[in-house]
Parts: structure tokens; C-alpha cells; sequence
């Protein structure tokens, strides 16, 4: 946001969180870190461990074992 009257920028608030990531099949292991802006609907990620994809939702985004195409557990 700027205020150039006031010389001024002021930076938008974001959470930014870690999420296990555990597939139910094969038992794989990793982490995610999504964030979400002040103004944003829906999560973004900014980084997935190696053998997990993100599938993105109307609802925000779901992690998926990508050797066994299923929803990870949390």
C-alpha cells in the first residue's frame, strides 16, 4: 500500500505456517509451507517436499502423494 503524500510503503500482513505432509499408502514424509496474504481468499505455497504436488481447490490448496496420486494426511 503507498501513501506517497506521506513518503510511505506499507507492507500487506501475511501468516505463513509449516504442515506435515504424510501419505496414508506408502507412508512417504514431508513438510509444506503455505502463507496467505491480508487480502487473499485461498492459500498459497510457497515450497512442498520432493514426492508431494499440490492440487489447487476453490477451498485453498490439497497436498497428494505423487507416487501414490492420493490426499496426504495433515
Amino acid at each position: 500500500m503507498e501513501f506517497p503524500q506521506f513518503g510511505a510503503h506499507i507492507c500487506q500482513m501475511s501468516d505463513e505456517w509449516t504442515e506435515k505432509l504424510r501419505c496414508p499408502t506408502c507412508h512417504k514424509i514431508g513438510m509444506a509451507c503455505p502463507s496467505q496474504g491480508e487480502g487473499d481468499n485461498t492459500p498459497t505455497v510457497q515450497f512442498a517436499s520432493d514426492g508431494f504436488k499440490v492440487v489447487t481447490t476453490q477451498y485453498g490448496p490439497n497436498f497428494h502423494c505423487a507416487t501414490c496420486n492420493v490426499v496426504v494426511d495433515p
